[in-house]
């Protein structure tokens, strides 16, 4: 696996959202890709209940300040990075304040999904695949 590079993309990842199957999973298996000499980067979106203080949060300049339509509303990007303590593994964050401010993931407190979940889910997509365009 040495010299691979993977691009790892989740909703949520540990430490920095509660453990769920989905965040363990999204620690474990690029652990494991990095464990065994492979270069990792997660990408991540940076919800409102990620503490940036706590974990480090650094904006990156040179991939921020770009703007995604979505829905013909002109959307600013902003990416945040942070490295996860004792692993040498970078997470990005896709920080957007219209998208991720909410101090929740997915639901709010009485478990109901938001409406703009799939403008969210398009948002971080868009950012994603734009180095394939180019």
């Amino acid at each position: 696996m040495k010299e691979k590079r993977v691009l790892y993309v989740s909703s949520e990842v540990i430490p920095y959202l509660p453990e769920t199957e989905a965040s363990s999973m999204s620690y474990f298996s690029p652990k494991m890709v990095n464990d065994r000499g492979g270069q990792i980067r997660i990408f991540t979106p940076r919800f409102g209940n990620i503490n940036e203080r706590r974990h480090q949060l650094h904006e990156v300049i040179r991939l921020s300040g770009m703007n995604l339509i979505i829905n013909d509303l002109d959307m600013p990007l902003i990416i945040k990075v942070a490295s996860i303590p004792k692993e040498r593994m970078q997470v990005y964050f896709i920080d957007n304040e219209d998208y991720f401010k909410r101090k929740a993931t997915l639901t709010d407190e009485d478990g109901n999904m938001f409406d703009d979940n799939d403008e969210r889910a398009i948002f971080l997509q868009k950012e994603l695949l734009k180095p394939l365009r180019n």
